[in-house]
């Protein structure tokens, strides 16, 4: 069952990891939009640790605007990057 649906706005939690995450630290703080639904897959930190009873989690492709994401980007308003994020690094956005 997924929380999010394409264009929903979410923000990438802060937090930290004591495992391997794909969470980058640059989004952390951020708000994206959801633009594509993933499949369920074991999280990243499970699957650092090569458990095959890893626990599984919806993944969603968000983007962002650039010009959200670093203070001195000099590139179009319109820039956005997109990056895949699981599900339990996300909330909705007010």
């Amino acid at each position: 069952m997924r929380n999010f649906e394409i264009g929903d706005r979410v923000r990438v939690r802060e937090s930290t990891s004591m495992f391997h995450t794909r969470t980058q630290a640059f989004i952390r703080g951020h708000t994206g939009v959801i633009v594509e639904h993933r499949p369920a897959w074991v999280i990243p930190e499970d699957e650092a640790w090569g458990r095959d009873d890893g626990r599984q989690e919806p993944f969603y492709v968000v983007r962002f605007l650039q010009t959200d994401l670093w203070d001195r980007y000099t590139g179009f308003d319109g820039d956005t990057l997109e990056t895949e994020c699981s599900e339990r690094w996300l909330e909705a956005a007010p």
